[in-house]
């Protein structure tokens, strides 16, 4: 019997609203909390669309922002942001070693490949590339 319907295993952000996480989370590591603006430049991105992703993502419970404050993941947000995070890091490094892809070429299709690979093909990766380890994936 053939199957030709994708199942989504897990529940998922949109592309863009990981790309908002992702940035929170490496702009966390810095610093606890998180201004829009931060976010904006980061992004390159007006401060409005940084308003609707960050509703968004609290609306998700992955961001708490008291009104007029500054961002601050929550626990279930800085897990997804390192998952992410993660994939991104796994993605480019097989392209760049295995597959001899040049740094930026690799940078931007990881970007694009982060959002749509599962978690197990992310823990296949890093096994192949001798990388597991007791992080998020």
């Amino acid at each position: 019997m053939k199957h030709n319907k994708c199942h989504h295993l897990e529940k998922k952000l949109s592309p863009s609203r990981e790309e908002y996480l992702k940035a929170i989370y490496k702009l966390s590591e810095r610093t606890q909390l998180v201004r829009s603006i931060d976010i904006a430049v980061y992004l390159g991105v007006s401060k409005p669309s940084v308003h609707s992703a960050v509703t968004t993502l609290q609306k998700e419970g992955l961001v708490i922002k008291p009104l007029g404050g500054e961002i601050q993941l929550t626990e279930e947000g800085r897990k997804q942001g390192e998952i992410i995070t993660t994939k991104f890091q796994v993605i480019s490094q097989f392209l760049i070693t295995c597959c001899d892809v040049n740094e930026l070429i690799a940078s931007a299709d990881a970007c694009k490949i982060e959002h749509i690979i599962s978690n197990d093909a992310i823990l296949a990766l890093k096994k192949y590339l001798g990388l597991v380890q007791g992080d998020a994936l």
